[in-house]
């Protein structure tokens, strides 16, 4: 039980480090390098999470919570799906922000826009991923041939702010409030199961990731003698 909550936490600092890494990961305390809460530019995902915050999009979640996350996601994208599905258990409990941006395919721009503008744009992005044909690459909310104009422009504003600014180049791309006012992070790519639930835990309450990592680090090592005692998988 202990290994496995362990890699849990081991999960989180991958999080942080890039994601997308299967490398072993060995915390700070185990190795003696920098603490790498100094590695990471604090100010540039403040400013990340400022600018994306703000852009048109669908909200799920209670609006009271202090956990809040936000999604970049084309509605055409397999992964994009996937991801829906991971975060499936905490959206009564996490307020997210899904960001419509279209760069997949012809229909993407036109899909994002009709669930921007549907009469229940949460119920209609339920669907768009519920019902996901991977056969054919293609999200399960049908673009409207009646798709109004400011819906078409929000999803262009999106694509082309985040693109710009290197916020979102591919999907999903994730943003995290670890500590209101202070601490955020994006996450390029798939946040997959078990590092969501460690996620969702640090949410709204955490100036220091690695935190909970590095104590039971040095627990572990002084009872087993020291050394690596885990590998993220």
């Amino acid at each position: 039980m202990e290994q496995a909550i362990f890699r849990m936490l081991c999960a989180v600092a991958l999080l942080v480090l890039g994601g997308c890494s299967r490398e072993a990961a060995t915390p700070p305390a185990a190795t003696g390098a920098p603490d790498p809460v100094a590695q990471v530019d604090w100010g540039a995902m403040k400013a990340f999470w400022d600018r994306s915050i703000g852009l048109p999009g669908i909200e799920t979640g209670p609006p009271e919570t202090g956990k809040r996350m936000l999604v970049y996601f084309d509605p055409n994208c397999p992964v994009c799906a996937r991801q829906w599905r991971i975060l499936q258990p905490y959206l009564g409990a996490v307020r997210i922000r899904w960001i419509p941006i279209a760069y997949m395919s012809e229909s993407s721009k036109r899909r994002a826009a009709a669930i921007l503008a549907a009469p229940d744009p949460v119920r209609a992005l339920a669907q768009n991923e519920d019902e996901y044909d991977d056969e054919r690459h293609l999200g399960g909310y049908p673009p409207s041939a009646s798709v109004p104009d400011w819906a078409l422009r929000a999803v262009e504003t999106n694509t082309r702010q985040a693109m710009r600014a290197g916020d979102a180049t591919g999907t999903p791309t994730l943003g995290f409030e670890l500590y209101k006012g202070e601490r955020y992070f994006r996450l390029f790519g798939l946040l997959g199961e078990r590092a969501a639930a460690v996620a969702v835990k640090e949410l709204g309450d955490t100036r220091d990731p690695w935190a909970r990592t590095r104590e039971l680090t040095s627990s572990q090592a002084a009872g087993h003698g020291g050394g690596n005692p885990a590998t993220a998988q």
